[in-house]
C-alpha cells in the first residue's frame, strides 16, 4: 500500500462493552471491523481516493454496526473535505432563510418518517432492513465527522448538514417545489443548459463495450472523491463517481438529470418517501438486474432529483457473441411516475446517449419537454436537440477508450454549426465561457471504462471544465465571488486510472 503525506488510513473496531468505537489512526488492520484510507490527491491528480472495507474482520458485526462503522471511517477521513464541500455547495443551493426553514422541516420530517417505517418494518421486509443499513451508515457518518472535528478543535457538521451534503441532488427539485418564489436554479433550467452528458457504445461487431459519463453542475462542486465501498454482507462493492456506479453484482449504472418545467407536478413531493439517493443506494445493494433495479428504485418515489438511470447488466452481454434482453434498462422518474423499459435494442444497433431529455414519451410529456419544445424550439427536442444530433454523427467514431474520452471532452463551440456559437450547446458544456452573463459552471469531470476494466471495477476519470481544442484552462480567479473554498486555483488534469488497492475482485 503506497504511503504518501496525502494519505491517511484508519481501523476502526466497535467495544461492545462501553458501546463506542475505537479508532486507530495511521493503521489499516485486516481484523478491524472497518478498515480504510483516504489518499487527498485533489490538487496533484484532481480525485481524492476514498477506500473502505467493513465486516471482514475478526468479529461478527451485525450489519447495523457494520454500516454505521463504514460511514464513521469514512465520516473521519473525509471530515476535511466534506466541510469544504459543504462551504462551497450551500451558497449555491440556499440563498435566504426562508428557503433553509422550508428544507430543514422537510429534511427532517422525512428522516423521521423513514426511521418509523424501518423500526416498524426492518423484520419482516428487506427493503426496509436495508433502509435502516442506510440510516446507520449516514449516522456513522455524522459522528465520525464529529469526533475528527472534536480532535481539531473544530465546529463539527450537524445532523442537517450531513443530510444537506447526501441529498444535494434531491435539492435540485425539493427548493422550487417547497420556495415557488425562489428564484429557480436559473442557468439549469433555461434552453441549452442541462446537467450530464451520457453515452453506452456497443462496437459493430460487439467486440467490446464502452461506457461514458460527463458531469455537469456548478464548478463549485469539484471537490472530487471517488468511493470504493465494499460490505462482506451485500453484493460486494459499490465503486461511485457521481452518478457512475460500477456494482459488485455486475450492473453498472449512469444517469443524467431532466428538468421539471410542469410545476404542478411538485404537489406529489412528500416528505412521507424515499429521497432519490436513498433509493438509489437500495437499489444497488438489492438488484441483480435491470428489471429489478427499476422495481426497487421505484418505491416510496419522493418525485426529487428526477433522472434518466440507465442501468447495465453486463452478464447479458456476451462479447463477440450476443447481447440479450435485459441488457440495458432506462428508467426515468418524475414527481408521482417512474417509468422503466428494455432499451437493450438500441445497443445492439451501436449506442444509447442521454443528454437532460426525457426519453419516455409520457415522461418527456407530463415534465412539460413538449409545451418547452414548441416555445422554444428543438433544444428541447428529443430527437434534434444540439447534443443528440452531436452524439447521432460523432459516435461512429467512437471505437475504443481513447475515442470515447474525446467525445465525451467535446466542445468544438466556435466551428460546430450544431452548437450555433454557444459554449453549452455540446456535449461537455463550458458556461464561463459564455459572451454575456459567463457563469461558472457547466461539464466539470469525465469518466469513462469499459466491459473488461468494468469487470475489475477499474475506469478512468479527469476532473476540471474540458480545453479540448484549445479551450482555454477554466481559473477561479475570474469568479472570484463564488466561494471555492480548498479547490484548485485552476484545472489542467489529465485522466488517471482508478482502481481498488484493498481487494482483488
Amino acid at each position: 500500500m503506497p504511503q504518501s503525506k496525502c494519505m491517511s488510513a484508519a481501523t476502526v473496531y466497535w467495544d461492545p462493552t462501553h458501546k463506542m468505537v475505537i479508532l486507530k489512526e495511521g493503521v489499516l488492520e485486516t481484523e478491524g471491523d472497518a478498515y480504510g484510507f483516504l489518499n487527498n490527491t485533489l490538487n496533484s491528480t484532481g480525485w481524492s481516493v476514498l477506500e473502505i472495507r467493513a465486516g471482514y474482520g475478526k468479529t461478527q458485526e451485525t450489519d447495523e454496526l457494520t454500516f454505521f462503522l463504514a460511514g464513521y471511517l469514512e465520516g473521519f477521513l473525509t471530515a476535511q473535505q466534506m466541510m469544504h464541500h459543504y462551504s462551497n455547495m450551500f451558497p449555491q443551493l440556499i440563498h435566504d432563510n426562508k428557503t433553509l426553514s422550508l428544507v430543514q422541516d422537510f429534511i427532517g420530517k422525512q428522516d423521521s418518517w423513514v426511521r418509523e417505517q424501518v423500526k416498524l418494518n426492518k423484520s419482516t421486509d428487506p427493503l426496509w432492513a436495508h433502509v435502516g443499513f442506510i440510516t446507520s451508515q449516514m449516522d456513522g457518518l455524522q459522528a465520525g465527522v464529529a469526533d475528527w472535528a472534536k480532535k481539531q478543535g473544530k465546529k463539527p457538521l450537524s445532523k442537517f448538514e450531513v443530510q444537506f451534503l447526501n441529498a444535494v441532488g434531491d435539492l435540485l427539485d425539493l427548493i422550487p417545489a417547497l420556495n415557488p418564489s425562489h428564484p429557480r436554479l436559473v442557468d439549469f433550467k433555461l434552453p441549452g443548459m442541462g446537467h450530464c452528458s451520457a453515452l453506452i457504445k456497443m462496437l459493430p461487431g460487439f467486440e467490446n463495450l464502452l461506457f461514458g459519463h460527463s458531469s455537469w453542475y456548478t464548478y463549485a462542486a469539484t471537490m472530487r472523491s471517488i468511493r470504493k465501498l465494499s460490505f462482506s454482507s451485500y453484493p460486494g462493492f459499490l465503486v461511485s463517481l457521481d452518478d457512475f456506479y460500477l456494482l459488485g453484482s455486475g450492473l453498472m449504472m449512469t444517469q443524467t438529470t431532466n428538468n421539471v418545467f410542469n410545476s404542478t407536478l411538485y404537489k406529489f413531493i412528500t416528505p412521507k418517501s424515499l429521497l432519490a439517493w436513498q433509493r438509489v443506494r437500495l437499489a444497488h445493494s438489492l438488484a441483480s438486474t435491470g428489471e429489478e433495479w427499476a422495481e426497487i428504485f421505484s418505491q416510496y418515489n419522493s418525485g426529487t432529483y428526477n433522472n434518466q438511470y440507465m442501468v447495465l447488466d453486463r452478464s447479458k452481454v456476451k462479447l463477440g457473441h450476443s447481447v440479450e434482453d435485459g441488457a440495458l434498462t432506462v428508467v426515468e422518474q418524475i414527481p408521482g411516475l417512474v417509468q422503466s423499459s428494455d432499451q437493450t435494442q438500441a445497443l445492439r444497433l451501436g449506442y444509447w446517449p442521454s443528454y437532460n431529455i426525457p426519453f419516455h414519451e409520457n415522461i418527456y410529456n407530463l415534465s412539460g419537454y413538449r409545451k418547452m419544445w414548441q416555445e422554444y424550439g428543438e433544444d428541447f427536442s428529443y430527437d434534434l436537440c444540439p447534443r443528440a444530433k452531436i452524439f447521432r454523427r460523432d459516435q461512429g467514431s467512437v471505437t475504443d477508450l481513447a475515442s470515447l474520452k474525446h467525445i465525451m471532452r467535446y466542445n468544438n463551440y466556435k466551428k460546430d454549426p450544431y452548437t450555433k456559437n454557444h459554449p453549452c450547446k455540446s456535449i461537455c458544456c463550458r458556461n464561463d465561457l459564455k459572451a454575456v452573463k459567463p457563469t461558472p459552471g457547466g461539464c466539470y469531470d469525465t469518466k469513462v471504462t469499459d466491459y473488461h476494466m468494468a469487470e475489475s471495477f477499474r475506469a478512468e476519470a479527469v476532473n476540471g471544465p474540458t480545453t479540448q481544442g484549445g479551450l482555454p484552462l477554466f481559473r477561479w480567479a475570474n469568479f472570484n465571488n463564488i466561494s471555492h473554498v480548498a479547490l484548485p486555483s485552476f484545472y489542467n488534469y489529465t485522466f488517471v486510472p482508478m482502481e481498488p488497492l484493498l481487494f482483488s475482485p
